[in-house]
């Protein structure tokens, strides 16, 4: 990484973790764009040069959650399936989501309607990516890829939930992480021997 692009994944995250800040403070919803350069020490135009919207503030984390995912297909194991790569990267979210922090992360969403219906953007954004890599590393056909990748997004989006409601209920620590770990690879289950485990 060069000094520039250093130095602008600094002014990145330092604008988002302001941003954060203030969230966490007054609710995402009572804080503006302008107060967040401001916090940050740079401008407006600077915040959406790096953040095309206030909800993309919040959720920050999405780009690296998109590349993360189509480098858990493109990079597997000889011999690992695409489930486990999968499972795997979010296996690592657990300890975090679990953290009593991630509290502050959840309690923000659920106070803000306008942060669960970006969620829901999102959620389709992580569908798109999980495509077209499932296209290009098992040369799926559109559909195959599509179904496959909203059934993986559907774990995607339950797992973070789940974790979500932990937090909300103000469970967290080795326990909730052995509850989430668990519902984690139930749900990969389902999707790797199929549907029909319900009955199991």
């Amino acid at each position: 990484m060069s000094l520039r692009e250093a130095k602008k994944l600094q002014t990145r995250q330092g604008i988002a973790n302001e941003a954060m800040r203030l969230f966490a403070t007054r609710g995402f919803d009572h804080v503006t764009v302008a107060e967040v350069a401001e916090a940050a020490g740079v401008s407006e135009k600077t915040v959406f040069n790096y953040f095309p919207t206030k909800e993309d503030l919040f959720f920050d984390e999405v780009p690296a959650r998109l590349a993360a995912l189509a480098a858990a297909i493109h990079g597997r194991k000889p011999g690992e399936s695409v489930f486990a790569a999968l499972r795997h990267v979010q296996g690592r979210d657990c300890s975090r989501l679990c953290s009593p922090m991630f509290a502050t992360f959840a309690r923000i969403i659920e106070e803000s309607p306008t942060l669960r219906a970006k969620e829901l953007e999102v959620m389709g954004r992580f569908a798109d990516t999980l495509t077209d890599a499932l296209r290009e590393e098992l040369g799926s056909s559109e559909l195959d890829a599509r179904v496959a990748a909203n059934a993986l997004v559907s774990v995607h989006w339950q797992f973070f939930r789940n974790a979500r409601r932990e937090a909300l209920a103000g469970r967290s620590g080795p326990a909730a992480e052995r509850k989430l770990r668990s519902e984690l690879s139930r749900a990969y289950r389902l999707l790797e021997h199929g549907l029909a485990a319900l009955e199991a």
